[in-house]
């Protein structure tokens, strides 16, 4: 369906990497390797104006049984030591730079993903709102909303997709880019991917992990999709990084526009259709975290 999403006709570009990479548990050894990650990219592709990493990328995201302890023990303050260091490497290599890390601010926890501009200042800290681990504090809005060059941008970490109120946030900011950072170990059948993809007439880009933490494996997918849902780049099972340009297209006819909805809505529900079984274990995964949490509350 070319017709619809013309990338040639776009008037706005952007030169994106995004990665799924190997975490040690130690945060040094992770900020080297992003330092190495963002010197071969920048190698590779000379034009890249973008680089994505994934959420707490500079640590485990377990940890056996002391996961808490082991967060509360690498957290750093925003600005801090790693953000620091990336803002030299983003002024360095004249590249956008966003990343996830365990941020402490005061006595509070925080999941979150920076995002720093090319001349090396921190132009947005996001907050993860939708919190399973106790030992994080939850963000204070839904979605942060930057500008990428010209780019309106949404930056919004794994499971808050999940949530009514971050879903109904990215759906009415009418955004043309959305980062995604995870820490998600699969996606069947790209099922997943498949529907946000299709949600937001956006740009949907995801950062992963890759390898075993602790006991627990990551296979690092990665997508970049575009408006349509279409997926124009992927990967997982193995440490790497994807590169696209994408092209945002902000004037069409309205007849084309119209037509392009309606694709997409049909598009998701036969996603669904076709995916009936994850469908209905997704529907099923959240009410049982519904009711634990009533549960852990009354208790």
């Amino acid at each position: 369906m070319k017709r619809l999403y013309n990338i040639s006709k776009a008037n706005k570009h952007l030169k994106i990497a995004t990665t799924a990479m190997i975490c040690d548990e130690n945060p040094d050894k992770n900020l080297h390797k992003m330092t190495n990650f963002i010197e071969k990219i920048k190698q590779d592709y000379p034009d890249v104006e973008l680089i994505v990493f994934g959420e707490t990328i500079h640590g485990w995201f377990f940890n056996f049984k002391k996961t808490a302890e082991y967060h509360h023990k690498i957290a750093e303050a925003v600005p801090g030591r790693t953000t620091n260091i990336m803002s030299e490497l983003a002024t360095k290599n004249n590249v956008y730079l966003c990343f996830g890390i365990n941020e402490k601010d005061g006595s509070r926890f925080y999941n979150s993903q920076v995002l720093i501009d090319s001349s090396g200042k921190i132009t947005a800290v996001h907050r993860k709102r939708k919190m399973r681990e106790s030992f994080f504090s939850p963000g204070e809005i839904p979605v942060t909303i930057v500008q990428i060059k010209d780019i309106r941008t949404g930056l919004v970490i794994c499971y808050d997709v999940q949530s009514k109120e971050v879903n109904k946030a990215l759906r009415k900011s009418k955004l043309e880019l959305i980062i995604h950072s995870l820490a998600d170990d699969e996606d069947p059948r790209e099922f997943g991917i498949g529907f946000l993809a299709r949600s937001y007439d956006a740009w949907l880009i995801n950062a992963n992990r890759y390898g075993e933490e602790g006991g627990h494996y990551w296979n690092g997918w990665l997508t970049i999709t575009n408006p349509l849902g279409e997926i124009c780049a992927r990967g997982k099972e193995k440490e790497q990084y994807l590169y696209y340009e994408i092209g945002i297209i902000e004037k069409q006819n309205w007849f084309t526009k119209i037509i392009r909805k309606i694709y997409v809505r049909f598009g998701r529900i036969f996603h669904v259709i076709k995916n009936l079984d994850l469908a209905l274990s997704t529907v099923f995964d959240r009410f049982k975290v519904k009711k634990k949490k009533k549960v852990n509350t009354k208790s």
